[in-house]
């Protein structure tokens, strides 16, 4: 069966790089425990953060939700860290009558401490999404793979902030990202995105980073560029996402990513979900709707089954987005599985719905 553009979509999460290892959100909170009880820089935290966590399971229970349902990862860490660090400058601030006092006491009262853990938090994340062996994303070449057996341009929405997918990019294989080369000199510009500036040689992959990049960088006119070292992009200044209140920030290019998100997805026949576990209410709510939208639309999730955990995943799927039983397909496998699999552009263009006048 053949296909034409934008018949699949790949919408990207942090279970894709897990092989390449980089920990996913969920791990990154196991390693920042692990943190707080051996290292020394991060002792002087630890009450603060079994507050904070404290707080998030205990509003998070007034809900109803409890243990696995509680949706806890460095994002949502990060995030209360940011609204907790704005202090007298949050909105609600005048309808409060007083801060917590155990809060205020854990904070050193101005909230310096607020702002000095989320520091280190985030420059152990530029670790840990910067791995040293990066052969060990090799597997991403699979990508290669499917879109030369497609022969049409992938579209892809990460919510990652690692390189793993750029990396693909060489004099005969080209990843647009929104950047005409590397340096201040060279801003990001979303009519790179547009099918009509392609040229006569086309890139073989768009990438849409729903959630920044750690190699990102704004100038001091908040001009987007990227860089090839991120040892010189300041914690407090990476250009990474954290929390709902920040998908839809008007700047370049978040707003622009979410709205092709939006639109893609509404226009293909495939959506195929590799890694992504479904825990981001915004995302789940633009694949909720393009479903209901066309009910012949098909969602693929590439993930591993944890036997060991019992979790039924599909049902843990249906839980959080609304689909008709036909519409959601499983498939039992990691993210390295399924892009070293021979010939798997095949798979993806059996699972592209028929027209209705077609007999078989």
């Amino acid at each position: 069966m053949s296909s034409k553009s934008k018949d699949i979509i790949f919408l990207l999460g942090a279970g894709a790089s897990e092989e390449a290892g980089i920990p996913p959100s969920g791990r990154m909170i196991e390693k920042i425990e692990e943190l707080l009880k051996e290292d020394p820089d991060w002792k002087q935290f630890v009450d603060l953060y079994n507050h904070i966590k404290s707080a998030i399971h205990y509003a998070a229970g007034l809900k109803g939700l409890f243990d696995g349902n509680v949706e806890y990862n460095i994002e949502t860490l990060v995030n209360t860290l940011y609204e907790l660090e704005r202090n007298e400058e949050h909105p609600l601030y005048p309808f409060i009558a007083s801060w917590n006092s155990r809060l205020v006491s854990l904070t050193d009262k101005d909230f310096s401490k607020v702002s000095a853990f989320r520091r280190l938090i985030l420059r152990q994340l530029k670790t840990w999404v910067s791995p040293d062996d990066t052969s060990l994303a090799h597997y991403y070449r699979g990508l290669i793979a499917i879109q030369r057996g497609l022969t049409f341009p992938l579209r892809i929405f990460s919510l990652n902030y690692d390189l793993c997918v750029e990396r693909l990019n060489c004099n005969d294989f080209r990843v647009e990202s929104g950047f005409p080369g590397i340096g201040p000199k060279f801003p990001w510009d979303w009519e790179r995105f547009e099918d009509s500036n392609a040229g006569p040689n086309p890139p073989e992959i768009y990438l849409y980073k729903l959630h920044g990049s750690i190699n990102w960088k704004r100038d001091d006119a908040r001009n987007l560029f990227c860089l090839e070292q991120i040892e010189n992009i300041a914690p407090e200044k990476m250009e990474l996402i954290f929390g709902r209140d920040f998908k839809l920030e008007a700047a370049d290019p978040y707003l622009f990513y979410i709205y092709e998100f939006r639109k893609y997805s509404l226009e293909t026949k495939v959506i195929a979900c590799i890694g992504y576990g479904f825990g981001d209410q915004h995302i789940n709510k633009i694949l909720e709707q393009a479903l209901k939208r066309d009910q012949s639309k098909r969602l693929l999730v590439i993930a591993p089954h944890n036997d060991d955990r019992e979790v039924d995943r599909e049902a843990q799927i249906r839980s959080r987005i609304s689909a008709r039983p036909q519409q959601l397909i499983m498939r039992k496998s990691s993210a390295k599985e399924f892009l070293e699999t021979p010939e798997v552009h095949k798979q993806l263009l059996e699972v592209i719905p028929k027209p209705a006048d077609v007999p078989f």
